[in-house]
């Protein structure tokens, strides 16, 4: 998956810096997603507005022709101990690109279970 700028949305007045995005393995690093920014001008401000994006999200797949379908999940006890295994590391690790291999052999055979609404 990858986060991007919401590079199609034309804010007026613009922000005073950068939305910085990112790629994840999704199915191997589960988490949530936060918005990144770098504040370059520090003298303007912020103002952020109910509705306007912060950021895009892209599902990659092996095979492009193959649509993406989301699903909504449960919270379930085997995906909150796989990512309470994960909370933090990046405030000891840079690069988590080299724990990747490491949450692939971690990570249990069903992580997802559907919502079910009632």
């Amino acid at each position: 998956m990858t986060q991007m700028p919401p590079f199609n949305h034309r804010r007026v007045p613009q922000l005073p810096g950068v939305v910085i995005g990112g790629r994840l393995p999704i199915h191997i690093w589960p988490r949530h997603m936060m918005w990144a920014f770098e504040w370059q001008d520090t003298q303007q401000t912020i103002d952020l507005k109910r509705g306007e994006p912060w950021f895009y999200i892209r599902f990659e797949t092996f095979d492009p022709s193959r649509p993406v379908r989301l699903v909504e999940a449960e919270m379930a006890p085997p995906l909150k101990e796989y990512i309470a295994g994960m909370t933090g590391v990046t405030n000891y690790v840079n690069r988590t690109f080299s724990l990747f291999k490491t949450a692939e052999k971690r990570r249990p055979s069903q992580l997802l279970f559907r919502k079910h609404r009632g």
